[in-house]
């Protein structure tokens, strides 16, 4: 069976991928915000997901309220092993968009 269907070359879509992104220039600071301000911005903050068992996630779980310790300061804290066992810096501090309520014990 043929298809007359036709389109790009996967070769043409890897070559789009190897292209540099055209960086748009910053934009002009908003009414009453200097550009000082920009600069101590904090940095931008993505998502890591991580696929778990239902139970491995109730054992993380556990863990987090035996510890006193968000699951995001847990999981800070085995990135940061992985990094150093590996000879790779830090990641960087961040807090979770809302915080869990919890205080170290």
């Amino acid at each position: 069976m043929s298809s007359k269907r036709t389109g790009r070359a996967l070769a043409d879509v890897m070559g789009e991928l190897d292209e540099e992104p055209i960086v748009a220039a910053p934009a002009a600071p908003a009414a009453g915000e200097r550009p000082a301000d920009r600069d101590n911005a904090a940095p931008a903050i993505v998502p890591v997901n991580v696929l778990i068992t239902p139970r491995d996630r109730k054992r993380l779980r556990q863990l987090s309220l035996d510890s006193g310790l968000s699951l995001q300061k847990l999981g800070h804290e085995a990135w940061n092993r992985l990094l150093e066992a590996r000879g790779l810096e830090p990641l960087e501090a961040v807090a979770a968009n809302v915080p869990s309520g919890r205080t170290r014990r």
